[in-house]
């Protein structure tokens, strides 16, 4: 295995759940006139057919708890057409997960909604749980600007805030690849009792490792994904030893990453693989300094 140092983060740096959540628009309505084409027919897909418009793609969307697209082709008189989906997830972290699992790290990336990019023929952007995908065929030297033109009059049209959800803002910016934020659904690390996460990917004296966030919902839901990993270890035969006010152990998985340096603390539970100390105190403390910041602005 290829050894990574990944830092595992959990924590609430969300007010609440509830507070990602968008307020429902119809979305049909946010479909834009477009000079010299006409529309078509918007369809409409539910968790429950979703397959019958994108197939194997479908189990993705649905792991970041789909909940409806929108459809609709435009097309001018040359037969040259656009389409545009418009898919709304259960919440923000969702909506950013989708679009995190198809953007490029290295791309033209586009200020539109949260964030955008395009690809000749391609233009996909997120803004809060509305994840946009626009393919355009045949529409030349004009596609960029007739995409974008779009893009931004269906950003005015959706809810939802024009920045990534707030973990993501936790993530240190020392060594932080540009653009290689994303969010997991499920299973971090594969481990059912670990959740989900925010990673980034980092680079630093030519060695590469990643830094994850977990948001949980209270202290007791931390002290208990704290304990679960514990008894996952110990039950491995894994030794835990106390440094400080974190436990470092290592997980049967990840071996050769080094030591999990861990911590829980209130609504959350932070820590890393490493062995390298230096690198471990430096997150740690940068990743707490970050948290504190961001309460102390909300």
């Amino acid at each position: 295995m290829k050894k990574l140092i990944m830092i595992v983060i959990v924590m609430g740096c969300l007010v609440t759940t509830s507070g990602l959540q968008a307020k429902e628009i119809d979305m049909v309505k946010v479909f834009p006139e477009i000079s010299g084409m006409t529309k078509g027919k918007p369809e409409m897909y539910t968790p429950d057919n979703l397959y019958e418009y994108i197939n194997g793609a479908a189990e993705v969307f649905l792991s970041y708890d789909f909940q409806e697209l929108a459809a609709l082709t435009y097309e001018n008189p040359q037969k040259h057409s656009l389409t545009i989906d418009i898919y709304r997830h259960s919440d923000a972290r969702n909506g950013f997960g989708i679009y995190s699992q198809e953007k490029p790290v290295k791309g033209d990336f586009l200020t539109i909604g949260a964030q955008g990019y395009y690809e000749k023929g391609v233009l996909n952007f997120v803004k809060g749980s509305y994840y946009v995908k626009m393919s355009g065929f045949d529409l030349g030297e004009k596609d960029k600007t007739v995409m974008s033109e779009a893009a931004a009059k269906i950003a005015r049209g959706l809810s939802g805030p024009t920045h990534f959800p707030l973990p993501v803002t936790c993530l240190p910016g020392k060594g932080k690849i540009k653009n290689s934020e994303k969010f997991i659904a499920k299973n971090f690390l594969g481990h059912s009792f670990l959740h989900s996460a925010f990673i980034a990917e980092y680079e630093e004296k030519g060695e590469k490792f990643q830094i994850f966030i977990i948001q949980v919902a209270d202290t007791k839901e931390a002290k208990k994904i704290e304990d679960d990993y514990f008894k996952f270890a110990k039950g491995k035969g894994m030794e835990v030893s106390i440094h400080g006010t974190f436990f470092r152990f290592s997980d049967p998985y990840y071996r050769s990453n080094g030591k999990m340096n861990i911590e829980a603390k209130g609504q959350y539970v932070f820590g890393l693989f490493s062995d390298n100390m230096d690198r471990v105190y430096y997150y740690m403390n940068r990743l707490k300094k970050n948290l504190e910041k961001l309460h102390s602005s909300l």
